[in-house]
């Protein structure tokens, strides 16, 4: 059912991706736009199959091993010798024993998706860097699924090395890499070129803790980014800054992170120069500060969800019901102690509520004060009895 299940989101993001091709301005650099759905003959690729339909190599099961992959490409570069062409339209990988991916291996037949998922000794070091260069002009989804929950299978974490594998790939549409170790997202990951084709990018369950400022600056076009189930700690003024400004909705899903106000620094959403829907959906955000979600909230194109996390209705909230613009309608799970929505208090309570929160606080701090002094004269008292013993 998984298997079948992975097929189908898998052919729905490459239809969606064949059809925007169609759309794109530089579509005479797509070389294969005109290329029937074509399946080599079966005695070409076994013991891979080959859909009739898409016409995507599918090489499923043990019995696909790094000998036999190797054997069916080097079959298909026979195969296409008295032709010009030397491709197929996709290669998937499903539960294989292979053990790593080079050039050596896909030799010269390009492809215009990867979908690799639970090769479970197939990390993602094991994928060389030039691994998809034939492929450079007309490769548009990558996909990456490791096998997070096979706890027997000893991860490797990545150096990062994965994001050097598409540089400058400008078909690109999808990059999708999920449930792996990747500890960090480094510096202006996506490399030096512009991919202006890049839509989606998804990162979900990568044990993600950090992230480097311009990540994402040379994708111009984005409208997807997935970083949920991590483990991300900190947003920098410059974490999601983009180069070029767009005014399509970017949706920016940090879900399940560990994130606290106190790490999402003012600037975090400034530089975004695009429309926003942020889902902040389990952190541990305590409130909104106003310097970092005015200037997103204030904008009706914008949208910030914060559905369970520890929120506090205190002084330092009264801001979303001080102005004359409505909210309400752009911030959802503003639920309170005692499941009480921030909409419903008034600035003179949460102004109240702060200022009982810090009486509260100093009679603790007088309270531990006084206690610690005490043990202190206690503990004097008993030395001095000591010495005029």
């Amino acid at each position: 059912m998984s298997s079948l299940r992975g097929f189908i989101i898998f052919i729905v993001i490459l239809t969606v991706s064949r059809t925007s091709a169609r759309d794109m301005s530089h579509e005479p650099f797509y070389a294969p736009r005109d290329i029937r759905v074509f399946c080599p003959p079966e005695d070409v690729i076994t013991p891979c199959k080959c859909h009739n339909t898409t016409g995507i190599l599918q090489c499923f099961s043990s019995l696909v091993t790094d000998a036999s992959l190797s054997n069916v490409f080097s079959n298909l570069a026979m195969h296409f010798a008295q032709t010009q062409e030397k491709h197929v339209r996709g290669l998937q990988l499903y539960k294989t024993e292979v053990t790593h991916l080079n050039k050596e291996i896909l030799g010269e037949i390009s492809m215009e998706c990867v979908d690799m998922n639970g090769n479970q000794n197939l990390s993602l070091n094991r994928l060389h860097r030039v691994t998809f260069a034939t492929s450079k002009s007309i490769l548009k989804t990558f996909i990456y699924t490791g096998v997070i929950e096979a706890f027997w299978v000893e991860q490797e974490p990545n150096d990062g090395a994965i994001f050097e594998i598409v540089d400058g790939f400008m078909q690109l549409t999808t990059f999708w890499v999920s449930e792996t170790s990747i500890p960090s997202i480094q510096r202006s990951a996506f490399g030096r070129w512009e991919l202006p084709n890049m839509k989606t990018v998804y990162l979900a369950k990568n044990e993600i803790q950090d992230i480097g400022d311009y990540a994402f600056y040379r994708l111009p076009n984005l409208t997807y980014l997935n970083l949920q189930r991590n483990s991300i700690l900190k947003i920098t003024n410059d974490t999601f800054a983009f180069e070029k400004a767009s005014e399509e909705t970017l949706i920016l899903d940090l879900t399940y992170n560990l994130l606290t106000m106190e790490n999402i620094e003012k600037g975090a959403f400034t530089r975004l120069n695009r429309p926003v829907t942020v889902y902040l959906n389990d952190n541990f955000v305590t409130y909104l500060d106003e310097d970092v979600f005015k200037p997103i909230i204030s904008d009706e194109r914008n949208f910030v969800s914060v559905k369970r996390n520890p929120i506090v209705c205190d002084c330092r909230m009264s801001w979303l019901l001080g102005e004359d613009i409505d909210f309400m309608a752009r911030v959802e799970g503003l639920t309170c102690k005692g499941r009480r929505q921030i909409w419903y208090y008034t600035v003179m309570e949460l102004d109240n509520q702060c200022n009982v929160t810090v009486e509260s606080s100093s009679q603790s701090f007088h309270f531990v004060h006084s206690t610690f002094t005490l043990e202190i004269l206690v503990i004097i008292v008993f030395m001095l009895n000591i010495t005029s013993l």
